[in-house]
Formats: structure tokens, sequence, C-alpha cells
């Protein structure tokens, strides 16, 4: 990733001092243990496909990797899911050895992992497996009939988390699923953004 930019929102900067200051030591390490490995599932397939990071962003939502080199709906494809299976791989590892050995935190790090790459699954973008759906649409319908198809499709499962968040926080579950299902509602239709030969991941 020699070359890349690297920049931060002031959302990445607020949610960055929230976690210090509501997250233990252990905890904080856990969780950015999970997030470099994700990201570096990303980063082993951008490189392996041939392809250029052209920037790393933080992000309210996380980190975003910024890539080029016409990798294809396939390459695209296998970008976006490299990601969650590498998160998927090191939870099931760290749960193993973090129950052999007693270590809480890696166990804690396991599920973090999990949760992440679950949610990164999501048919949804800006997540992975938004970008995932878009490559496989684009490579089956076309360009505009994927795009139409990739808008229906997050729209969709914005509308369900949503709610699903809702009947959640009336049953006074958290907030969490309405907050993810709004997000991926407020990206539905982002302007200008098509099915691009450029790729982002998270």
């Amino acid at each position: 990733m020699k070359g890349a930019s690297w920049s931060a929102s002031p959302g990445a900067v607020l949610a960055g001092a929230l976690l210090l200051a509501l997250l233990r030591g252990e905890e904080l390490t856990a969780l950015l243990i999970a997030v470099l490995v994700h990201e570096l599932g990303h980063g082993a397939a951008i490189l392996l496909l041939g392809q250029r990071v052209t920037g790393i962003r933080a992000e309210l939502g996380g980190l975003r990797l910024d890539y080029c080199g016409g990798a294809g709906p396939g390459g695209r494809a296998l970008i976006a899911l490299a990601g969650p299976l590498a998160g998927l791989f090191y939870a099931l590892l760290a749960a193993r050895l973090g129950r052999s050995w007693g270590w809480d935190w890696l166990c804690l790090s396991a599920g973090l992992s999990l949760l992440l790459s679950l949610i990164n699954l999501l048919p949804s973008r800006p997540l992975d497996g938004g970008q995932l759906c878009a490559a496989l649409a684009e490579a089956a319908l076309g360009s505009q009939r994927g795009e139409r198809a990739c808008r229906v499709l997050g729209l969709g499962t914005g509308c369900v988390l949503l709610a699903l968040g809702i009947a959640l926080i009336l049953r006074g579950k958290g907030a969490a699923a309405a907050l993810i299902g709004a997000n991926l509602l407020f990206h539905s239709f982002p302007e200008g953004e098509g099915l691009v030969k450029n790729g982002k991941v998270r």
C-alpha cells in the first residue's frame, strides 16, 4: 500500500475519541485487531490481483480502501469478499485459541470480528456485501440493470433492518439495528455512483 493517500473524516475523529473514552485498553485492542485483519484481507486480495491501493480513509462507518487497476466484476467481487472471509477465519481461530489459552480478550476479539464480518456481508452499499452484489449484478445484468437491482436490494435491506431496529427499540433491546438500517437507507441512492471500474471496500 506504498504511495496510497491517508485521510480521516471529522466523523472518524469523533468516533475514535468516543472509543478511547468508552472502551478499556483490552477492549480497544480486541476491536482494532479485528478491524486490521478485515482490512488486510481486502489489501491482500487487491495486491494479488495486481491492483493498486490509491487511498485509505477513516470514516464514521470504518476504514475504506480505494483501489484501481481494472479488476473487472470478478476481481471486484473477490476483493469485496476477501475482507469478511479473513474476518470469519480469524474469528474461528481466535475463539479456539482464546478458549484454549484462557484469554478473554482474544475471545472478545473473535466475537467482534464475527459481528463485523456478518454486518459487512449485508447486500447493501457501502458495505462489502453491497460491493459484491454490484460486481455480480454487473456481470449478470449489465451496468445499468445491475445498478438498478443493487439499489433496490440495498433499499430493501435497509428497510428491513430499520423496521427490525424499531421493533427492538420498543422492546428495550437497543438501537444498533435501527442505526445500521438508517445508514444503509442513506447510502441506497448515492449521488452519481454507478458500477464503476475502480473500487472501494470497507
